[in-house]
């Protein structure tokens, strides 16, 4: 869906995993009976939204209906009505190409003195054509002082006797009369000044051919229409994209009341997000979601954030927060074609308020278990320079107490145990015009936060502090791309508790990134009939990592790339898309392709029908590739070497995960009061990286030095470990659908449903146990409204079936894999808010409304937090 296919929050929490021999059948019916009243909870919350009435529905689509409607009278000469039109448009959703319209619409109908009032509106706005339109003011200011000049009387003078005229001559028959001279001309000599020679008075109309002729044309895009650029790297409609693309919309995050980026997620159709503790979320996309989930990228404003050391998202950890975002991009689907490595299912871009753009303000929140949330921005332009200046403060309990304090047993890492996420940021961005479509951006970012996070296998719950810092120059231009920004974090980590005589594997993770970018791009026809949209680019990257559970001597890494597409538009109904990277690895020492091809049809202006299939890998992390770390084990004086290396050899055996996807889909935009996506995929995922089955030391490693008392510990390594490829195949087959409505002004209602099956394909002898972590069936639905009187708000529901996860633990002297069951589960969300004094807003939100309600928990992990009910109120002021 191009829209926000949405659905809203949910939570997490530590259950105890299902006992396979519990009885079922006695806890059906008080199932049914919770389900019946989460059902019940729902219809009421629903009904309370649609029983709105007189709201305004969304405000893109309302706006841009108004502007359509606007300039299709404005063609007909009907200029009264057209600009009452486009000022209800620009009104709802302001927009300076509709203010330019607006003045161009009063020049035309020969209102000047509006025309300028709007035109000098439209240059406060600082359009990079603002120096055309000064020229245009001031040779309307020139006519309108000349009308003045003209409505001045003469002084009397003494009446003189009238020459005599000649009579008017009379035309010829079938000859038309002379019109009279222009307004504001002056009268032929010696003829007397009549209203048709006169100029009008101040306010009044002037001759509109003669402002029409020097305010040009008018602009007829559609300024309303959704752009997306994260699936070419170039502005285009959904309707143009060559993956399934969806728009989470800066009146979505507003009006759902979240703070959290990972949630606003959820109500993507097919995404899988995960909570897991306070300051912990998980976020993949049709399947294969994990803790430390690495299966997409993500991106602020095209720059990865991920951390190379875990090659994870650690989202409480960014510079910016919900408040900066102007929308989210999602690609669903995989990206290496023009990203490369670890855009593996899809890409997340977040697209941050350009600078110069809205006003300064401020926001602060405060819940109970001790929420807090405040963000305070200042945004301005002077002439060519603009900029956004946000700072931050989030703070997030966890859902559950890990350690109680009376606990003598265990020695805890120092972190309150109430603490989930805790995050101090500050982020600049500025940018420079250099000339028509030339534009210099630098920016800087910093954060530092404390997480309470779970990591993989026995690595449960973990506390971080990290600190994260970026820098950013980027040179935008009609032809020419350019990007380089360098980023660093680092950070302290160890475990929250361990039992008394156990280590809490301290550790100190840094990175350092250096990224470079240059693209060229070109429209050309080549043969004429055929429209080339050209994308050609060479990246490099340079990462240097390092952490006490890896080697220590590490390579610096030099990643090298090129990729092109060619989008070649076949008349006005078809687009062919051919694309393809080329990425060196230094790990694996060589190229790795990935091609992608994509066919789009448009049936009308605004259907599309998309046929794509393409492939996309995902290299090994710093932790993947260079693991070296000795694990205690639950039996004292045990430990287990994890490993990258096989002992007694020097290869490095893990290759890249591999994706090969095929695609169809239909996008309807036809109405303007509605609007759907049905998308079906196939996805056969292989050499998913996974930790190794521990083996136990032999006798023959033992001959060769491995193994045995570990000096450096004092523990005896009783086996070794690490990471490998699954020798397993998955054919993941799926579909999605969605759809937003907008029956009336004031409704917004939004839904979408997921289907996704996985079949294991198992080499012959090999005997594991199932794994199920992507629910089959996903919901998501909800109803936005906003209203005159400024009460507005959103309910969300979302539903996820249930799930099989297997999971690795420690045993008493190895480490062993077990399934845990998780139940299917509901998530209600609703906020409201009254906006007043047109500056300031009040709000409150509740975050899994249902809880309480069903006799089972919600979490979403097995080892997770327990999900419970939360409550947040908010201010906010705009100067």
């Amino acid at each position: 869906m191009s829209s926000s296919d949405s659905c809203s929050h949910r939570r997490r929490d530590d259950v105890p995993a299902l006992d396979p021999t519990d009885d079922a059948h006695a806890a059906r019916p008080r199932r049914a009976t919770a389900l019946q009243r989460k059902l019940l909870a729902c219809a009421v919350a629903f009904g309370a939204m649609t029983a709105a009435r007189g709201a305004l529905a969304d405000a893109r689509t309302e706006a841009r209906l108004h502007f359509r409607a606007g300039m299709d009278l404005i063609a007909q000469k009907q200029f009264d009505e057209g600009i009452r039109q486009l000022q209800k448009a620009n009104e709802i959703l302001p927009h300076p190409n509709v203010t330019f319209n607006i003045a161009r619409a009063h020049a035309e109908a020969g209102h000047i003195e509006q025309a300028l009032a709007a035109y000098r509106e439209y240059i406060a706005s600082d359009p990079a054509d603002r120096e055309q339109v000064t020229r245009i003011v001031e040779q309307l200011e020139q006519r309108l002082a000349a009308q003045r000049a003209a409505a001045i009387p003469e002084p009397k003078q003494p009446a003189a006797p009238a020459p005599q005229q000649p009579a008017p001559q009379q035309p010829a028959q079938g000859e038309a009369p002379s019109p009279p001279p222009p307004a504001g001309a002056p009268a032929a000599q010696g003829a007397p000044a009549t209203a048709a020679t006169k100029a009008p008075a101040p306010g009044s109309k002037a001759a509109p051919g003669d402002a029409a002729r020097i305010v040009g044309a008018a602009r007829t895009e559609d300024v309303y229409q959704e752009t997306v650029v994260t699936a070419s790297r170039g502005a285009q409609s959904p309707l143009d994209s060559p993956n399934s693309t969806t728009i989470v919309t800066r009146q979505d995050i507003r009006l759902s009341g979240i703070t959290r980026i990972p949630e606003l997620l959820r109500r993507v159709a097919g995404m899988d997000v995960m909570q897991i503790t306070g300051g912990d979320e998980n976020v993949s996309m049709r399947g294969f979601n994990s803790r430390l989930a690495n299966k997409i990228l993500v991106l602020v404003n095209g720059r990865t954030v991920k951390n190379d050391v875990l090659g994870s998202t650690f989202w409480e950890a960014l510079s910016i927060d919900v408040d900066q975002i102007e929308r989210i991009e999602v690609v669903r689907g995989p990206g290496s074609a023009l990203y490369g490595a670890d855009a593996f299912a899809g890409i997340v871009n977040i697209i941050t308020i350009e600078p110069g753009v809205g006003k300064s303000g401020f926001r602060a929140g405060y819940g109970d278990h001790r929420q807090g949330y405040a963000s305070v921005w200042a945004s301005a332009r002077e002439g060519d320079f603009a900029y956004r200046l946000s700072a931050g403060y989030t703070r997030y309990p966890r859902w559950s107490r890990e350690v109680a304090d009376d606990r003598i047993d265990l020695e805890t890492s120092g972190q309150s145990q109430d603490l989930g996420a805790q995050n101090v940021r500050i982020d600049l961005r500025t940018s420079q015009r250099l000339g028509p479509q030339r534009e210099l951006t630098v920016g800087a970012g910093y954060s530092r936060s404390e997480l309470d996070i779970y990591g993989i296998g026995p690595f449960n719950d973990y506390n971080l502090e990290v600190a994260n810092a970026d820098v950013a120059v980027a040179y935008r231009s009609e032809n020419v791309n350019a990007r380089t920004y360098y980023s660093n974090l680092d950070g302290y980590s160890l475990l929250n508790a361990a039992y008394l005589g156990h280590t809490l594997f301290a550790g100190r993770p840094q990175q350092h990134v250096v990224n470079a970018e240059l693209e060229f791009v070109k429209t050309l026809r080549a043969p004429r009939a055929v429209v080339h949209d050209f994308h050609i680019g060479l990246g490099y990257r340079l990462k240097a990592t390092s952490w006490s559970y890896l080697e220590d001597d590490m390579p610096l890494e030099h990643q090298g790339s090129v990729f092109l597409q060619d989008s070649m538009k076949l008349g006005e109904r078809v687009t062919v898309v051919a694309s393809g990277r080329l990425d060196y690895v230094p790990y694996l020492e060589r190229l790795i392709p990935s091609p992608r091809g994509s066919v789009i049809v448009k049936p009308t202006e605004r259907q599309a029908i998309r046929l794509s299939g393409s492939t996309a890998f995902r290299s090994p992390t710093s932790l993947e590739a260079y693991v070296d770390l000795p694990i205690q084990l639950a039996l004292p004086g045990l430990e287990l070497l994890s490993t990258s290396r096989t002992p007694g050899s020097s290869e490095r055996p893990i290759d890249p995960e591999q994706i090969i996807t095929a695609e169809a889909s239909y996008l309807n935009q036809q109405s303007d009061y509605f609007e759907f996506e049905i998308t079906a995929y196939y996805n056969r995922v292989s050499d998913l990286i996974v930790l190794a089955e521990p083996q136990r030391t032999t006798l023959s490693q033992r001959a060769h030095g491995s193994g045995g008392l570990n000096p450096e510990t004092g523990r005896y390594t009783s086996g070794f470990g690490g990471f490998e490829n699954q020798s397993d195949v998955y054919h993941v087959f799926g579909g999605e659908l969605g759809g937003r409505v907008y029956p009336t002004e004031g409704l917004d209602i939004f839904a979408n449903y997921a289907l996704n099956r996985s079949v294991h394909q198992r080499p012959d002898g090999r005997d594991a146990l199932e794994d199920a972590r992507t629910s089959r069936h996903k919901v998501n639905a909800g109803v936005q409204v906003r209203t005159p009187i400024g009460v507005d708000g959103e309910v969300t529901f979302h539903y996820q079936s249930s799930q099989v996860w297997a999971e690795q633990v420690p045993t008493g002297t190895v480490i062993a894999t077990k399934q845990y069951e998780l139940p299917a589960y509901t998530l209600l969300n609703a906020r409201v808010g009254y906006r007043f004094l047109d500056r300031a807003e009040i709000s409150a939100t509740v975050f899994n409304a249902l809880d309480g309600l069903g006799d089972d928990a919600l979490q979403m992990h097995p080892f997770g937090n327990r999900i419970g009910r939360r409550f947040m109120g908010f201010f906010s002021y705009s100067l």
